[in-house]
């Protein structure tokens, strides 16, 4: 079992900036802003010879004065009684404030053995206040998250603290399928991520735009090992004014791109909106296999509220029209139990291979039905089909004149494919090639060189 470091402390003290130093990359959200970080976050990191799990938590507020600044208490308090070791944050900019002295009473009272970190001793600064620290009765180290100061030292502690690994201590491995929530604000994704995670993993509240960075949530279900990310609320562009929240959007779109499957989420209790749209078209463009979860059924209890969503849905999604519906409310749990299987059904579909001689049956059966049409007087020639690619699947024709091909030819050709193999949820991607044009038949009738 990896050993879980939870990093705690005051709102902008640095928590997240050390988190990305650790682990080397920008897996934490980070701004001038207090308050950025409100769930927890969790990231494999490497420390000397331990594998471990750091938490990133929101600012540690002693006395939260509304019920968002509370739940973000709550999390951070969560983090705490996980972890087998807590690095609690200071600023020695601020000097020892009294929050810093109530905080640490709280961690002394968890029982659980407490790192004080004292950043923003930047090299050349004038780092004086942080003797104050020792005032805290903890084990103090100064360090700077931002230049990369103190940290070795901090290794060498954190390493002495857990002791030496286990036998179980192994490296993190990846989850078989890994799936990214997408959606606009206050759809329900972060409901939705704690039903299925099957606690309060993340900050609900009615107010949009409540999450804010990306969150990595392990699951496993039904023998299916999985990465679910939800991401904050993506809004439309011309709404982004907040720097802030354009790094919130980065992040969703950043998790994308280390996503198999994107399940973007739909409030049931709204219109189809063009956000929705562009959303689904992204997910399109960038090749990732797609679920359409509809949320808030629960909602929808008038008597013909349902089947008149459903048709206005289907005339919205006809772009995407592969990609399965599914009905559900993260509230109550309905239709919940069939998200990952239809998941897993996806990824694998979006890896799957087709050999060429399948494909080329395909295409003959195709042929035999419906011919090209008659382009200027000539007919387009289909000399054989192959898969070039995976993730998502990437199909290269050999044509004797892709212009003499329509777009309603290749469409057709497109469902063809469809209904024979399993391509539910997946996008596909076409070339159509003159014959010869990839250089092989040429440089098949390249003369030879004579030696000598």
């Amino acid at each position: 079992m990896r050993p879980v470091i939870a990093i705690v402390g005051r709102p902008n003290v640095g928590k997240s900036t050390l988190l990305n130093r650790l682990v080397g990359r920008r897996a934490a959200l980070v701004a001038d802003t207090p308050g950025v970080t409100r769930d927890r976050l969790f990231v494999d990191a490497r420390m000397g010879s331990r594998n471990v799990i750091l938490v990133d938590t929101g600012g540690f507020d002693t006395h939260p004065e509304d019920e968002l600044s509370r739940m973000v208490v709550e999390q951070a308090q969560a983090a705490v009684e996980q972890a087998d070791l807590v690095l609690f944050i200071c600023d020695s900019r601020d000097g020892l404030h009294p929050v810093d002295q109530e905080v640490a009473n709280v961690l002394r009272r968890s029982g659980k053995l407490v790192l004080c970190l004292v950043n923003k001793c930047d090299p050349g600064a004038d780092n004086s206040s942080r003797h104050d620290f020792h005032r805290l009765g903890l084990d103090i180290l100064p360090i700077s998250a931002a230049h990369g100061t103190g940290l070795d030292e901090l290794q060498e502690m954190v390493l002495a603290n857990l002791g030496e690994p286990q036998e179980e201590d192994r490296p993190a491995t990846y989850a078989d399928l890994k799936i990214c929530l997408l959606g606009r604000p206050n759809v329900g994704k972060s409901s939705l991520a704690n039903r299925l995670s099957g606690g309060q993993r993340q900050i609900v509240s009615a107010t949009p735009g409540t999450t804010r960075d990306a969150a990595d949530i392990s699951l496993e279900q039904d023998g299916i090992s999985c990465l679910l990310v939800d991401t904050p609320g993506v809004r439309r562009r011309a709404r982004i004014s907040m720097k802030l929240e354009q790094y919130s959007v980065m992040a969703a779109l950043r998790s994308l791109e280390r996503a198999d499957v994107a399940v973007v989420v739909l409030d049931g209790t709204e219109t189809f909106s063009d956000q929705d749209a562009r959303l689904l078209s992204i997910v399109n463009d960038r090749g990732r296999g797609l679920v359409i979860a509809v949320n808030k059924i629960d909602q929808l209890e008038e008597p013909g509220t349902m089947k008149k969503y459903m048709e206005e849905l289907v005339h919205g999604v006809r772009f995407v029209s592969y990609a399965p519906v599914l009905r559900l409310s993260a509230m109550t749990g309905r239709g919940l139990g069939r998200l990952l299987p239809e998941c897993n059904k996806v990824a694998r579909n979006l890896f799957q291979r087709i050999s060429t001689g399948d494909l080329n049956r395909l295409v003959l059966e195709a042929l035999s039905k419906h011919q090209p049409p008659l382009v200027k007087g000539r007919r387009a020639k289909i000399y054989y089909i192959t898969q070039a690619e995976v993730k998502p699947p990437t199909f290269v024709a050999s044509v004797n004149d892709p212009s003499r091909l329509p777009q309603h030819y290749r469409s057709y050709l497109e469902n063809q494919l469809r209904e024979k193999f399993a391509f539910v949820g997946v996008p596909l991607r076409w070339r159509f090639r003159k014959r010869g044009e990839s250089g092989e038949k040429n440089k098949a009738r390249r003369p030879k060189r004579r030696r000598g």
